[in-house]
């Protein structure tokens, strides 16, 4: 009997042991306020919901019994209808009050009250949250936050949440100088990823200014759209740009995501080019867009609530990235460069996207990484899109270059001779107009015409391959005896024209007519034939005998007929302009 009754009693003891982990944390001891400069708040805290959102702190107080701790993830109850009552005993440490920055890390939050409690009655509160306008908030902040005067010894903290946001709250209470530090440094984090995505947005709407590509266009309204999320999420937009403007902080967020998704679905059905092959794609992307447009002028009516556009947002997010995927790895496989950039940007963007929607639905704490990684996911994601434009506009130059090619060969067609691959006339007229405005008294331009003599017994007794040849031997001698800045030209037939600009005076040009008289003392050997041929020339010079190129071609044709009628082979200039021609 008596080894039963210690048996008994060591049953209950152990027993009791099994009992005292979950008692104690049933019963969260009170957070101990010491000179620490973080101090998380969630190992102390218990919960009270409030359904009709109707309990004020007087009604609380009397209820302390029926707080309970949180079983789930810590500092995060995902979606809440409820308004929610935290509770926090304090033991302020010290010989004076403490002053303390009460922080709760996630702007999205609508309204929070924040009451002080000491000996059962309220010593001070404070309201926050961004329906409020910016100057009416405690601190001038990005995230909610309240400066608060802490007594030594016993008291407690109430907070009341309410919002139509997730109810994300990542809860501490930080020295003023701690609180300054961390607010800086998240400040120049935030800096850097938003500096990076406006760089981005000049980026392509300077590009869609020059090119008219409606492709940089979507990139500018999907970079819009998330510079308007981060902007809303990181707290920034209320903090700087609408401070007066409460409402607009309550629905932006998911409202940038919906217009990134539409924008997004325009640039997929670009970038791969969904029209040519993949039409069902194609017209999936654009009732995608139509959705996510529907969506945002549902909400702007007021049709839809906040957390119905916050899941429309996710759900197209992740969807339309998740539905092409299959399909831009099978093309990056075949090599495609633009399928293997959108695979990598969608990699780290849904990567980022799981990490929100768990964040956003309670599953997983709000730590910094938590936080950040979606930001993060989607700056990869513009990066990497940035560089399908790069490969857009490469594209986009070797099509020009292309075209510029094809203008220059077919400009050169017709402004060439196909057999000889000298200036035809048209060819001639171009040389003749760069170069006649700068012909001078001083230094003169002379125009040569010169036609063969004996060509056609030639091309009679020999054939018409042994008379083309001759005329590419004929250029090619006229080249050789002429300076690299002159021109030779050949009009058709067996006529060519020669401009020497550029010349000492009339004497030069006389001298270079007579080299090219002479060249043509030594025969021609073409295709094995011994060929005789000479010049007769008549030459123009500018501006003596005129300024105008078809002038001074028709008084080098008179003075070459000239020539012709006075036994050939030689050089006759143009005779001198009549008074009041």
């Amino acid at each position: 009997m008596h080894f039963a009754t210690r048996f008994l009693r060591l049953l209950c003891l152990l027993f009791a042991v099994q009992l005292c982990p979950a008692w104690a944390d049933a019963t969260p001891a009170a957070l101990h306020v010491d000179g620490r400069d973080d101090i998380a708040l969630w190992p102390a805290v218990t919960l009270l919901a409030d359904p009709s959102h109707r309990l004020g702190v007087a009604d609380v107080l009397p209820r302390r019994a029926e707080f309970a701790p949180h079983t789930g993830t810590p500092g995060n109850l995902g979606r809440h209808a409820a308004a929610l009552w935290l509770h926090v005993p304090l033991d302020v440490a010290g010989p004076g009050p403490q002053q303390r920055v009460l922080e709760i890390d996630y702007p999205s939050l609508n309204r929070i009250e924040v009451y002080l409690v000491r000996d059962g009655r309220v010593t001070s509160q404070q309201l926050m949250g961004n329906e409020l306008v910016y100057s009416a908030r405690p601190l001038p902040s990005r995230a909610p936050a309240a400066l608060l005067t802490l007594e030594p010894g016993r008291s407690e903290l109430l907070i009341r949440v309410s919002t139509r946001s997730s109810m994300v709250l990542p809860i501490t209470l930080r020295t003023p100088q701690a609180f300054l530090a961390a607010e800086s440094a998240t400040h120049l984090v935030q800096g850097v990823l938003l500096g990076l995505a406006l760089c981005m947005l000049i980026y392509s709407l300077a590009h869609y200014i020059s090119l008219r590509d409606p492709m940089f266009l979507q990139y500018t309204a999907l970079l819009v759209g998330n510079l308007v999320f981060l902007l809303s999420y990181f707290g920034i937009g209320p903090q700087y740009l609408w401070q007066d403007s409460p409402g607009l902080s309550q629905q932006v967020a998911p409202l940038g995501v919906l217009l990134s998704v539409a924008a997004a679905a325009f640039f997929i059905n670009g970038a791969l080019v969904l029209r040519d092959g993949q039409r069902l794609m194609f017209h999936a992307m654009r009732v995608v867009a139509a959705l996510a447009l529907l969506t945002i002028a549902l909400a702007l009516a007021g049709v839809l609530s906040y957390g119905a556009a916050q899941t429309l947002a996710m759900v197209l997010g992740v969807g339309t990235p998740a539905s092409v995927l299959p399909l831009a790895f099978v093309r990056m496989l075949r090599g495609e460069r633009v399928a293997a950039y959108m695979l990598l940007g969608w990699t780290f963007y849904l990567g980022g996207a799981a990490m929100v929607s768990m964040l956003i639905r309670g599953y997983v704490e709000p730590t910094v990484l938590a936080q950040y990684c979606f930001p993060a996911g989607i700056l990869v994601e513009m990066a990497a899109w940035m560089a399908v434009l790069g490969v857009r506009v490469q594209a986009m130059h070797r099509s020009a270059d292309r075209a510029r090619l094809e203008s220059e060969g077919l400009r050169a067609l017709a402004h060439t001779d196909a057999l000889t691959s000298l200036p035809n006339r048209r060819g001639l007229q171009d040389r003749l107009a760069a170069a006649l405005p700068q012909a001078t008294a001083q230094r003169p331009l002379a125009v040569y015409l010169l036609d063969l003599d004996g060509f056609k017994p030639v091309n009679d007794q020999h054939g018409h391959d042994v008379g083309d040849a001759l005329l590419v031997a004929v250029g090619q001698r006229l080249q050789q005896h002429l300076r690299d800045s002159d021109v030779v030209a050949r009009l058709g037939g067996d006529e060519f024209v020669v401009l020497a600009d550029d010349l000492a005076d009339d004497a030069a040009a006389a001298g270079l007519g007579q080299k090219l008289l002479a060249a043509f003392d030594e025969p021609f050997v073409v295709l094995g034939h011994r060929c005789k041929v000479g010049l007769t020339i008549g030459y123009a010079m500018a501006p003596a005998d005129g300024q105008r190129g078809n002038e001074l071609l028709k008084r080098a044709d008179a003075a070459m007929y000239a020539g012709k009628r006075a036994g050939r082979h030689c050089m006759r200039r143009a005779e001198p302009a009549k008074a009041g021609a």
